[in-house]
């Protein structure tokens, strides 16, 4: 037997969660399918920040190219610097929408979900522990100026570092810091599913095992069960098996999949209320003394090729080793919780998120590929394609060039 809804939205994810709330404010019904349990993989597991934009891409930029900066001339590494910001504007311009908005969602989002979901602001300090990370992060900080980005933070030196943090080691070589929000992960995945549901989407445990189609438009999506969903829309927010999903439908969106993981650890006083990122790691404070550490591998994350979510030793020890030796006396801390998923990116770790209509289907479309930051792009995601789908598939004037570098092009005929 089948069943009728307006949109069925496949993943119960932070995306696919956010997608139906945000229909559901339009009065759009949906009904999420979901083979586990909301936020059962990597969005209950994520730091759950929303970081300055410019800063987030810029940085992670400037770790994936430092090994290569010793073999580059000043006016090449110039170059390839704004090479990069320039090809990540996209990315920046949907971190914008949903950075700006945050706060007052949040109050909105939590009254309609019934649920705290541990909101904080707090400053999030970028600690150069060598003379050339800290020459790469003040030239960062000043081509983030240079491109009209005024706002957040600015340069700190060793000694006002010491004075916010009197444990850090001592020969750290200054930082930037910008501004950063934080949630619980959970729960802020629990508050959207159960806001949607209160609006009239409801949630289905089932594992979705391919379409059915009339022309260009699906028409149901099938169960393991055998039963038949009928749909008028379909969202597929499958993060790292968007893959197989979109293979479902004639062509495979390329995906990479990389592994995460982190520790969480109670100290016993609370840690400064302030985030710390290196080259090498980040600690992330949370609420009843407890932090969040994860430490960054060569390679960061971890590249899988079979689905491979199992937590490695290795990774809890160097997270541990990463962390007492920014913070010596950390180790007097207890770890409550070594966690981890795993993430969808494009090809080659690049940060090209996939946000809007399937090219070849008229009432398909895809979010995907957000990488590490599922919940930076959470609401940017969940409102563009509520506002996408409302339209027939139109985007909006204002940000309809911005959707168009999101396209899912690469699903068109040849190019899966």
């Amino acid at each position: 037997m089948a069943t009728k809804n307006e949109v069925i939205i496949v993943g119960a994810g932070v995306s696919g969660c956010s997608i139906a709330y945000h229909l559901a404010r339009r009065g759009i019904t949906s009904q999420i399918i979901e083979r586990e349990s909301i936020a059962n993989r990597a969005s209950g597991k994520a730091w759950a920040i929303w970081e300055y934009p410019p800063s987030v891409c810029l940085a992670l930029s400037l770790v994936s190219t430092e090994s290569v900066i010793p073999m580059l001339t000043g006016a090449e590494f110039e170059d390839l610097r704004a090479q990069m910001l320039e090809e990540r504007q996209s990315m920046i311009d949907l971190h914008w929408i949903g950075y700006h908005r945050l706060p007052e969602a949040i109050l909105e989002l939590q009254e309609r979900g019934g649920i705290d979901v541990k909101y904080r602001e707090f400053p999030f300090f970028r600690i150069a522990l060598s003379e050339e990370v800290a020459k790469l992060y003040k030239e960062s900080l000043s081509a983030i100026r240079s491109a009209g980005y005024e706002e957040g933070g600015d340069w700190l030196e060793p000694d006002e570092l010491k004075t916010i943090f009197p444990n850090i080691n001592p020969q750290i070589k200054g930082g930037m810091w910008f501004p950063v929000f934080k949630v619980e992960p959970y729960k802020y995945t629990l508050c959207l599913a159960q806001a949607a549901e209160k609006m009239g989407c409801t949630i289905r445990s089932g594992e979705v095992v391919g379409f059915n189609s009339k022309g260009t438009r699906v028409t149901s999506v099938v169960l393991a069960s055998g039963a038949k969903v009928e749909a008028d829309e379909v969202v597929l927010a499958t993060g790292p098996w968007t893959g197989q999903s979109t293979s479902w439908l004639g062509n495979e969106l390329p995906v990479e999949v990389h592994k995460e993981q982190c520790v969480r650890v109670e100290l016993p006083r609370p840690f400064p209320p302030y985030g710390i990122w290196t080259t090498r790691g980040a600690i992330i404070p949370e609420y009843d003394n407890k932090v969040v550490i994860l430490h960054s591998f060569e390679g960061w994350p971890d590249l899988v090729t079979n689905f491979d979510s199992s937590l490695t030793e290795q990774s809890r020890l160097s997270a541990i080793e990463m962390a007492t030796n920014l913070f010596p006396g950390i180790e007097k801390g207890t770890v409550v919780e070594h966690r981890g998923d795993l993430e969808c990116w494009a090809p080659g770790m690049e940060m090209q998120a996939v946000l809007g209509r399937h090219p070849e289907w008229d009432n398909v479309y895809v979010a995907s590929r957000f990488n590490t930051f599922g919940f930076a792009l959470s609401l940017a995601a969940g409102q563009l394609m509520a506002e996408l789908i409302a339209r027939g598939g139109q985007a909006p004037y204002r940000v309809k060039k911005l959707l168009e570098a999101l396209s899912p092009v690469e699903l068109k005929a040849g190019k899966g």
